[in-house]
């Protein structure tokens, strides 16, 4: 009886790799969606006029739905709060853009997103949850709450 040659160079990689399951994917699906608050004000003409007119309502928006985040991910406590946050923004990014794609034969304020801007989006809202993750995983250090170290 003869046994095969198992390359096991693959499992190594396992530890660089980080852990889907060890994040908490719910929450970071449900504050992705939370951070569309935001661009259904902008629809909705919530920035037209009033005390939310631009520039004003979009940047205390932005600024409350990631406080939020942060105040959601130190309450939660997940294994990899900055993973967590990281898809929370692939996450809302996905949803942005479906969102757009939704809208655009509804309203001409919905425009086509150009190819490249479609990886800007996902991009730059993942660094932002990055961003995010760290400013909670600090917070949950400082706290002293049971948190993996930094990955």
């Amino acid at each position: 009886m003869s046994t095969g040659v198992v390359n096991t160079g693959w499992m190594r990689w396992r530890a660089v790799i980080p852990s889907v399951g060890a994040m908490n994917l719910r929450l970071a699906v449900v504050l992705g969606l939370a951070g569309l608050v935001r661009p259904v004000l902008s629809v909705a003409g919530a920035y037209d006029s009033g005390p939310l007119a631009k520039p004003v309502g979009p940047l205390v928006l932005t600024a409350l739905v990631s406080l939020a985040w942060i105040v959601a991910v130190v309450l939660a406590k997940p294994a990899r709060p900055v993973l967590t946050t990281t898809v929370a923004g692939i996450s809302y990014g996905v949803a942005a853009i479906l969102l757009n794609w939704s809208l655009q034969p509804f309203l001409d304020s919905a425009e086509t997103i150009p190819l490249p801007g479609y990886f800007g989006i996902l991009v730059f809202n993942a660094l932002q949850g990055a961003f995010l993750g760290v400013i909670a995983w600090l917070v949950l250090r400082l706290t002293k709450r049971q948190v993996a170290p930094l990955r």
